[in-house]
C-alpha cells in the first residue's frame, strides 16, 4: 500500500480528474480523504500500486492543471500476525499509524472494515 496527498486548487472538476487517474486503471481506491488546507484542499490516498504505477499516476496528477504538490509515502505493508515471517515486511511508521491508522478503520457508515481489524 502506498499513501499520496495531493495538494490542489478546489476548481470545478479538480478532484474528479484526481481520482480518475487511479479509476481508470483498475486500482482500488480503499482510503480517500478530501480537505481543506489554508487556501488549497488535499486529498490523500491509500493505493495498492506497483512502482511503475507509482510513476504513472504521479505524472498524470502533476498534468491536472489545479494540482499544486504530489507526494508519494514509501510502500506500506501491514504488519504480520504472530508466527508468520517477517522478513521483507515494512512496519508501519509510528507518526503514520496514529494519524491516519484509525480513520481507516471506519468508513462513513462507522463499521469497520474486516481485513484492517484482521491486521490489529
Amino acid at each position: 500500500m502506498h499513501v499520496f496527498q495531493i495538494r490542489y486548487r478546489n476548481t470545478q472538476g479538480t478532484l474528479m480528474r484526481i481520482l480518475t487517474a487511479a479509476s481508470r486503471r483498475g486500482i482500488d481506491l480503499p482510503y480517500v480523504q478530501a480537505e481543506p488546507v489554508e487556501h488549497t484542499h488535499k486529498v490523500t490516498l491509500l493505493l495498492e500500486v506497483n512502482p511503475k504505477q507509482v510513476g504513472q499516476l504521479c505524472r498524470d496528477w502533476n498534468a491536472v492543471v489545479d494540482v499544486i504538490d504530489v507526494r508519494a509515502g514509501a510502500q506500506l505493508k501491514r504488519p504480520s500476525s504472530g508466527g508468520e515471517s517477517t522478513a521483507g515486511t515494512t512496519v508501519w511508521p509510528g507518526s503514520w499509524r496514529h494519524s491516519l491508522w484509525p480513520r481507516l478503520l471506519c468508513n462513513p457508515l462507522g463499521k469497520l472494515w474486516p481485513k484492517f481489524r484482521e491486521s490489529l
